[in-house]
C-alpha cells in the first residue's frame, strides 16, 4: 500500500496487518510481534545475497550520499564500476574497485559505527518482508551521516512494505520504485524538501493525509483532487489541511 502524510504531524502509522520496515529517531508503541533493529546492537551485510538489481539501486543510493553531479560521464562509469565491484565481494569491507570506490567505500567503513554494524561477522538481524520491524536510527545519538547511510542501506535491503516519516531526510529519487510497488508509507514536512521524480511519485499516490500543511501545499493537492480554486470546497479543503 501506498500512502503520503504531508504536514506537521508525527502521525506516521504502519499497517496494521502485515510486515513492514519502520524507519525512525525512537521506538514508538511496539505489538508483541515487532521486532527492534538498534544499530547499536545489532548488524547485517547489504551485500550477503545481493543480486544484479539490488546492486545496481545500491549504487545508485551510495552517490547520493556525497554526490558528485548528475549525470556525467564520470559518474556513471563511477556507478558501473561500483555496480560490478558491490556485485563481487561479500561484504563492504571486502569491495575491490578502482581509487574512487574505495574512496567511497572508505569514507563510510572510516565512521565506527557504520563499520561495527556492516562489517561484523556472525549472525545478521533478519529483515523478513513477513515481519514487522522498527529501526531505530536515532540521528541524535547516530549523528546525521550515519543514519542517512544505514536508513538509505535498510531501504535497500528491505524488500516489503516500507513506512518513512521522514521522507524529506532519507527519501531519494530512487525511491520512486516504492511508489510503483505500492510499499511506501511516507511523511514530509513540506512537498519540495522531496527529490524531483520521488516528489512527482508520491503526488500520484491517491492516499494523502495534510496536516498542518503549508498553503502551498494543500493548494497542489486539492487542484490535484479536481478541487477549482476559488470554490467553497477548494478553500474548504485548504483551510481543513492547514490548521
Amino acid at each position: 500500500m501506498n500512502k503520503l502524510y504531508i504536514g506537521f504531524t508525527k502521525d506516521v502509522r504502519p499497517p496494521r496487518k502485515r510486515g513492514y520496515l519502520f524507519i525512525n529517531d525512537e521506538v514508538r508503541e511496539l505489538h508483541h510481534q515487532t521486532r527492534v533493529f538498534d544499530p547499536l546492537v545489532h548488524c547485517f551485510n547489504p551485500l550477503k545475497g545481493i543480486d544484479y538489481k539490488r546492486a545496481r539501486e545500491l549504487a545508485e543510493v551510495l552517490y547520493t550520499i556525497a554526490p558528485q553531479g548528475e549525470n556525467t560521464l564520470t559518474v556513471r562509469n563511477g556507478k558501473r564500476t561500483l555496480l560490478r565491484a558491490l556485485l563481487a565481494a561479500e561484504s563492504l569491507d571486502r569491495v575491490d574497485g578502482d581509487e574512487e570506490v574505495a574512496a567511497m567505500i572508505g569514507d563510510l567503513l572510516v565512521s565506527p559505527v557504520l563499520k561495527r554494524v556492516l562489517c561484523t561477522p556472525g549472525e545478521p538481524f533478519s529483515f523478513k518482508p513477513s515481519s514487522a520491524v522498527i529501526a531505530r536510527l536515532n540521528r541524535a545519538e547516530l549523528g546525521e551521516f550515519d543514519a542517512l547511510v544505514l536508513g538509505l542501506l535498510l531501504l535497500n535491503q528491505y524488500r516489503g512494505q516500507v513506512v518513512v516519516p521522514d521522507l524529506g531526510f532519507y527519501g531519494r529519487n530512487q525511491h520512486a520504485n516504492l511508489v510503483r510497488e505500492r510499499r511506501l508509507i511516507g511523511g514530509c514536512n513540506f512537498l519540495e524538501e522531496l527529490p524531483d521524480k520521488l516528489r512527482q511519485a508520491c503526488l500520484s499516490i491517491e492516499d494523502k493525509e495534510l496536516r498542518h500543511a503549508s498553503s502551498a501545499d494543500a493548494e497542489l493537492v486539492a487542484k490535484l483532487s479536481g478541487l477549482v480554486r476559488g470554490t467553497n470546497d477548494f478553500n474548504g479543503h485548504v483551510k481543513q489541511w492547514t490548521e
